[in-house]
C-alpha cells in the first residue's frame, strides 16, 4: 500500500457514535480468539484450538487462521468452521475484554479497487455480540455470537471522496460525499451505530429496515478509535481471510434472525466493493417518522439510589395502551472508564419503580439511560439520568 493511500485512510477514519442502550463495541478481532471461554471446532464438533487449550489442542490466535490452512497444521480452513464461546455471558466477557488497552476501540481500513479500477476505501468493525432485541415480545430474537460490520468510500480522480457507502444488514444505503455528516473541522464521516444490531446509519433516529424498525440515538460519547491499516498478502493479515464463521450461532425464522459471520475476506465486497453496491446511486430508503410517532412514550425514567443500589422510577405516557413489559436500562459510569452495561427489568405498571442488581459505588458518579419495551412494539426511544456522588 502506498504512503499516500494510508494517509487517506487516516484522514477519513469514521466517527462511530454508539446508541445510548449499546454495551458492545467496535474492538479488537483479537477479543473472539483470545476469550478464555472460546474454541475453534469443526462442523462435527471436535475442537482444533482453543483460547485455553486441551491435550492436543491448538493454541488459538489471530495468527493461527488462514484462508485455506490453518498456521502449522495440516487441517484445512473451511466455512463450517467455527470459533465458539462456551460461556454464554456475552455482556460480561466484552466487558472484561474492552478494558484492556490492546483490545478496545480497534477499526480496521483497507484500501481496494473495484471492477470499475476506481479506489475504495474501506472500514471494518468487529463486535462481541450482536444483541438486536434487548426485551419485548421478541426476546431471544436478532441474536448471534460475533458480528462483522463496515462502510466503505469511493475516491474520485483527485483522492477525494465521492460516494459513501454504509452497511445495514442485507445491503447498504448510498449517499453522495457532500451529503454525509462530518465530523467538526474534519473530513471523517460520522456513523450512527444502530442499537445491538450495529448497523451503520447516517442519521441518528429511528430507522427502518424493510422488515423492522431499530434505534440509532448517537446518544453515547464517540470512543477515540485506534485504526490498523491491513496490507493485503502480509502475513499478519491471513485471518482477515479465514473462511470460517466467528461464532457458532444458527439462524432462526425471524427476518432480523441470522447466523454468526463470515470474516471481512469472506464478503465479496473485500475484493470488489460494487458487490455491496452494484448501482452506486443515492439510495432512499424508507423513512420511519409515521411509525415512531405511533410508538408508546416513556413521560419519566429518574435513576434512584436505594441502599446501595440501583432504582429507576418511571411513568408512561399519556395514552399509552400497549402492555408494557418492562424497563431497559443502561448504567454507565465516567469515573470507571468500564464500558456500560444493559439491564431488564419486568414491569407491567403504567408507573412505578423498578429496583436492579446494580451496586452503586457512593462515591462515585453515573449516568442511566432507560427505555420501556412492550409487547408488540420496539422499545421507546431512551431517557437519560444522571447521579451525583452522595455527600460525604
Amino acid at each position: 500500500m502506498s504512503a499516500a493511500t494510508e494517509q487517506l485512510l487516516r484522514l477519513h477514519k469514521p466517527v462511530l457514535k454508539y446508541d445510548s442502550h449499546e454495551c458492545y463495541f467496535a474492538d479488537s478481532a483479537a477479543e473472539w480468539t483470545d476469550n478464555r471461554a472460546n474454541r475453534l471446532q469443526q462442523a462435527g464438533g471436535r475442537v482444533l484450538a482453543a483460547a485455553v487449550p486441551a491435550d492436543g489442542e491448538q493454541q488459538l490466535s489471530l495468527a493461527y487462521l488462514g484462508p485455506a490452512q490453518y498456521a502449522g497444521s495440516e487441517e484445512k480452513a473451511v466455512e463450517s468452521d467455527v470459533i465458539s464461546d462456551g460461556e454464554g455471558d456475552y455482556a460480561k466477557q466484552a466487558a472484561r475484554l474492552h478494558e484492556e488497552d490492546k483490545y478496545r476501540n480497534r477499526i480496521y481500513g483497507h484500501a481496494t479497487v473495484d471492477s470499475e479500477g476506481r479506489t475504495w476505501l474501506q472500514y471494518w468493525f468487529f463486535y462481541f455480540y450482536n444483541d438486536f432485541n434487548l426485551f419485548g415480545e421478541l426476546f431471544g430474537a436478532g441474536r448471534h455470537e460475533g458480528d462483522w460490520e463496515m462502510i466503505q468510500l469511493r475516491l474520485d480522480d483527485g483522492g477525494s471522496p465521492d460516494y459513501a457507502a454504509y452497511a445495514q444488514h442485507k445491503h447498504a444505503e448510498v449517499r453522495r460525499w457532500d451529503q454525509v455528516d462530518l465530523a467538526p473541522g474534519a473530513t471523517r464521516p460520522i456513523v450512527y451505530v444502530a442499537r445491538g444490531s450495529h448497523a451503520s446509519y447516517f442519521e441518528p433516529g429511528l430507522h427502518s429496515t424493510g422488515d423492522w424498525f431499530e434505534w440509532a440515538d448517537g446518544k453515547r460519547r464517540s470512543p477515540r478509535l485506534q485504526l490498523e491499516i491491513v496490507e493485503d498478502g502480509q502475513p499478519e493479515w491471513q485471518w482477515l481471510l479465514w473462511p470460517g464463521h466467528w461464532g457458532d450461532t444458527k439462524p432462526g425464522v425471524l427476518p432480523f434472525d441470522d447466523d454468526s459471520p463470515v470474516g471481512p475476506g469472506a464478503h465479496p465486497q473485500w475484493q470488489d466493493p460494487l458487490k455491496l453496491v452494484p448501482e452506486l446511486r443515492s439510495t432512499v430508503v424508507p423513512g420511519a417518522a409515521a411509525q415512531m410517532a405511533a410508538l408508546p412514550g416513556l413521560r419519566k425514567a429518574v435513576a434512584l439510589r436505594r441502599d446501595g443500589k440501583l432504582a429507576v422510577e418511571y411513568e408512561l405516557g399519556e395514552g399509552v395502551t400497549a402492555q408494557l413489559q418492562g424497563l431497559v436500562v443502561t448504567v454507565n459510569s465516567p469515573d470507571e472508564g468500564t464500558p456500560p452495561l444493559t439491564y431488564t427489568a419486568a414491569a407491567t405498571a403504567s408507573a412505578g419503580v423498578v429496583e436492579l442488581p446494580v451496586a452503586l459505588d457512593p462515591g462515585k458518579r453515573y449516568d442511566v439511560y432507560a427505555s420501556a419495551a412492550f409487547a408488540g412494539h420496539l422499545a421507546t426511544a431512551s431517557r437519560r439520568s444522571d447521579l451525583e456522588p452522595e455527600a460525604a
